[in-house]
């Protein structure tokens, strides 16, 4: 007889369920589309494989009970420009974010520091430090960069893909964005040769350029420059937790109607016909729907959940060719007495949002990221970048140790030579030692609890980050753009009626930038003929003024 006290499986959801639109994974670019979609009156449910929606925005107990990190998405670059901001009124779900004007801090060795600052003058002090001409160079550069990602790099990102010779017929109608265009075929390190001449200084704005997976070296790609530059001395953070912003966007679903399955991983995309019909999920749950909107890596939605049975020879060549990128992270996460105090000339760098240590040098930074794309990391030479979380959010620690919680990451091989089991604890310990030499406080005695965390740790935690790729796809010219991640899928619709793509592989790519949700969404709604209810941003409907009209 069975036991009275234990149900059926799942007998509060049906085993079959009808939708007018799924979407799987609930990170940034899957709870904005199901958001939007849900608010136009949509019948939408957001399926979630993990037990915590947010994706990269989730933030966990990683190091300790009472201890609060956040997994990927610290810090947060395009808050003053996503559509979601304004259209959802994101503010009124009580988040905070702070911009602290102590952006990124980097120490050297010799003592000496430099700062990036929110506000260019104090980056230009600083700077001045170490070359006068580099000081006035940045203060000319930055508000030319400044402009480039305002009128065009900020807009386009919530605006449909264009061919290549679309972006530049469009560009050419202005000066800053012929100047734009001169810089695209270029990369990031010819860029910071060419306008600054100290060696620290270059080292310092490369690593700030290149930190999320450009390649320093790849032409084609300068546009990152102006955008990360900018974008980096602008850098937010969610109090309380990233984990915060997803919550407010998950709000935002149920509120109208939709709704959230959590610890629901799709196992299948149902095809009938030609056709997508909906999901299996991994429990056995049949959810049906016409249209699937997909949030996951490509190899993931197309080979593992559809099938090479069902797609063209063109569009499988295409998804297996897609390029993961050329290195992950290794983290190293702790909990201390007191945050960590850097030995620099400076003091405002102990205030700084990002701290780099190991930069001191072009030379020596290219080393480093040379060695990752070999499959090696030198346990002396290598860089990365620290910051204390709790330091601008105390929320995060809910011990009554009390305390502070911190990270230290640098770039790592997926595949590294000796294996993450081996490497992963002499890799701890090199790490720890760099940040005591740069740190001195950094010692056991201040040290609580030490985890870390490697590539392929990431990969486990979030699958669809295929190697420990954040981004979902190496940031290179061919798998940019319209060809992100083909011209079949750049637009968010794909070859397969009823299936469209929507994540970090998509354009315009991933941190956080919300772009792959946002377009996902009204492509979706072009296509059903949904009555949008949102309106392109003020900047968005002057891009398109100017060099679209």
């Amino acid at each position: 007889m069975p036991d009275p006290l234990i149900g059926k499986p799942f007998d509060e959801f049906p085993d079959v369920t009808n939708w007018d639109v799924l979407v799987i994974g609930g990170g940034p670019n899957g709870l904005i589309a199901a958001a939007y979609l849900a608010k136009a009156g949509v019948k939408v449910c957001l399926v979630e494989r993990r037990y915590e929606i947010g994706g990269g925005l989730s933030t966990d107990e990683i190091l300790f009970p009472g201890y609060h990190s956040n997994n990927h998405a610290i810090y947060h670059m395009m808050i003053d420009y996503m559509p979601v901001m304004q259209d959802f009124n994101i503010g009124r779900h009580a988040l905070q974010w702070v911009k602290p004007n102590a952006q990124t801090g980097a120490v050297f060795k010799d003592g000496r520091s430099l700062l990036l600052a929110h506000m260019a003058e104090d980056s230009k002090d600083s700077i001045s430090k170490f070359s006068f001409k580099d000081a006035v160079t940045y203060g000319r550069k930055m508000r030319e960069w400044k402009r480039m990602v305002k009128e065009i790099l900020a807009p386009a990102t919530y605006l449909p893909p264009m061919l290549p010779i679309e972006v530049t017929l469009a560009t050419q109608k202005t000066k800053i964005g012929e100047a734009m265009l001169e810089m695209v075929e270029e990369s990031a390190l010819d860029i910071i040769t060419a306008n600054f001449e100290n060696d620290q200084v270059r080292a310092t704005m490369l690593y700030n350029c290149c930190i999320w997976g450009l390649d320093p070296r790849e032409t084609g790609v300068g546009m990152f420059v102006a955008l990360y530059s900018d974008r980096m001395t602008n850098k937010c953070y969610c109090l309380g937790g990233s984990h915060k912003f997803a919550a407010a966007l998950a709000r935002e679903i149920l509120s109208n109607g939709g709704i959230i399955v959590d610890a629901c991983e799709t196992t299948k995309i149902i095809m009938e016909g030609g056709k997508v019909a909906g999901i299996e999920t991994r429990e056995g749950r049949i959810l049906r729907s016409p249209v699937v909107m997909s949030t996951l890596d490509p190899h993931t939605t197309f080979l593992d959940l559809i099938g090479k049975e069902h797609l063209s020879a063109d569009l499988t060549q295409s998804v297996q060719g897609w390029k993961y990128d050329k290195w992950s992270y290794f983290t190293v996460h702790v909990a201390t007495k007191e945050p960590p105090k850097y030995k620099c000339d400076d003091p405002w760098v102990n205030e700084a949002f990002m701290n780099l240590v190991g930069v001191e040098g072009v030379d020596q930074l290219l080393a480093h990221w040379d060695a990752v794309v070999r499959g090696k990391i030198d346990p002396v030479n290598f860089a990365g970048h620290a910051t204390c979380e709790s330091l601008l959010d105390p929320h995060l620690v809910h011990s009554p140790y009390g305390g502070h919680v911190s990270f230290f990451q640098m770039h790592a091989p997926y595949d590294i030579e000796g294996g993450w089991d081996t490497r992963g604890p002499e890799l701890r310990d090199a790490v720890l030692e760099k940040w005591r030499q740069a740190a001195p406080n950094m010692t056991k005695d201040n040290i609580l609890k030490v985890t870390f965390e490697t590539p392929v740790g990431i990969e486990i935690r979030f699958p669809n980050m295929r190697r420990g790729s954040i981004k979902h796809g190496d940031y290179k010219p061919v798998q940019l753009g319209c060809f992100r991640p083909n011209q079949e899928c750049s637009s968010s619709a794909t070859p397969i009626p009823g299936l469209y793509t929507c994540g970090a592989s998509n354009y315009p790519g991933g941190a956080v930038l919300g772009g792959p949700g946002y377009l996902g969404a009204n492509c979706v709604a072009d296509d059903l003929g949904i009555k949008k209810w949102w309106k392109p941003t003020p900047t968005m409907k002057k891009y398109i003024e100017t060099y679209l009209e």
